[in-house]
């Protein structure tokens, strides 16, 4: 009968494999980080779709795993999860990069960050969204990271608008889709004790009905930030003139502010929808070559009259060409004229997409900017 000393040595025996196994990988990753700079730049050390290719081939062989008797299955979360962050360190060694993301730490889009590129590389903490796209479009990070929708609370506004900028040379190079957890912090002893709940709108949003529920006294207010909002209580607590009762005020946000915060964790999951996502898009210089499973964003400006829309769309439904978004922003930059922010499935270089984009283009009055093409994503 084997003992456990026994197991434990061959774990040992095997961990060493694997980290051999993780040497190896860097080491030729780095000889690919040399090709490429001898390129004179004109291969991007970020490639999305090489990545994607990579996860979903490991994907398939793990699903395998199931067939084979002597084979316990490891979620496809997990391995998603060990490879992102071997992609990502391997990535670094490649070239040095720095990412950009709506700050402080601790936030939802800092998650879908480190998620999608790992703890490898530099992140670079932005204040606002407009600091965000500024860093990336002047050079000093070399991707930036935005969200752009939730799956039940809708667009975030802000950062199309940023979108709609035709003069902004940006372009979106993947995509994230992050499972959103919302939960209660406060220093309060009770839900009625509570008398504000601070957090970023989009939170709130997605917490309307509980709050309604379980709340009904509670004052709302809105930050710039799930963290800041946590940060603003426990600020208040440590200034005996602060005007904010912290005793009785609660913040909304992910898990993650335990580790940025003293703030007492009150209440889980309160988010109106558990199935909750929010899609982030990777944003940078360069789009992503085709993977084999793709989509293109675009923005249109037309003209606000009958038969715009279904000009537009028209040009997509006669390729076959899927679209699964359609949102409509007033043009902030002429009064009656709209802009349609327009994910359709395929890759620019399809030659469907290429007809139906160019047809588009060619329509009186209309202004097409392709935000870029990236990989389907799945959610983490």
């Amino acid at each position: 009968m084997t003992s456990l000393d026994d197991l434990r040595t061959a774990i040992d025996a095997v961990d060493d494999k694997i980290l051999d196994l993780i040497h190896q990988r860097a080491n030729l990753a780095s000889l690919v980080g040399e090709f490429k700079k001898s390129q004179d730049g004109v291969m991007p050390f970020y490639v999305p779709s090489r990545e994607a290719k990579i996860i979903r081939r490991l994907l398939r062989e793990n699903s395998q795993t199931s067939d084979k008797a002597h084979s316990s299955r490891i979620p496809d979360e997990a391995i998603h999860g060990i490879f992102r962050e071997i992609i990502g360190a391997c990535l670094a060694l490649e070239h040095p990069m720095t990412i950009a993301y709506l700050g402080p730490e601790g936030t939802f889009t800092h998650t879908a960050a480190t998620r999608q590129f790992g703890s490898s590389v530099n992140y670079m903490a932005c204040a606002s969204l407009e600091l965000v796209f500024d860093a990336v479009e002047s050079g000093r990070a070399t991707y930036g990271l935005v969200p752009v929708e939730n799956a039940f609370a809708g667009a975030v506004t802000h950062t199309l608008d940023l979108f709609a900028d035709f003069e902004k040379d940006i372009h979106i190079c993947a995509e994230v889709q992050l499972s959103i957890h919302h939960h209660l912090f406060s220093h309060a002893e009770s839900l009625e004790d509570i008398k504000l709940v601070i957090s970023h709108p989009q939170p709130l949003a997605q917490c309307h009905h509980w709050l309604q529920e379980h709340l009904p006294q509670a004052t709302l207010m809105e930050s710039s930030s799930t963290v800041h909002a946590a940060a603003m209580i426990e600020d208040a607590r440590k200034d005996s003139d602060a005007s904010l009762d912290w005793q009785h005020a609660a913040a909304i946000g992910p898990y993650a502010i335990v580790d940025y915060t003293e703030l007492p964790l009150l209440q889980r999951n309160i988010e109106d929808h558990h199935d909750n996502v929010t899609r982030f898009f990777v944003i940078g210089q360069h789009d992503s070559p085709p993977s084999g499973e793709d989509k293109t964003a675009l923005v249109i400006s037309t003209k606000d009259e009958p038969g715009a829309l279904y000009r537009l769309i028209r040009s997509f439904a006669e390729r076959n060409i899927d679209l699964t978004r359609i949102e409509s922003r007033p043009s902030r930059k002429k009064a009656w004229e709209y802009v349609f922010f327009i994910d359709a499935l395929g890759h620019r270089d399809d030659a469907s997409m290429a007809e139906a984009i160019a047809e588009i283009q060619a329509q009186d009055g209309v202004m097409v900017k392709v935000l870029g093409s990236c990989p389907v994503s799945r959610k983490l």
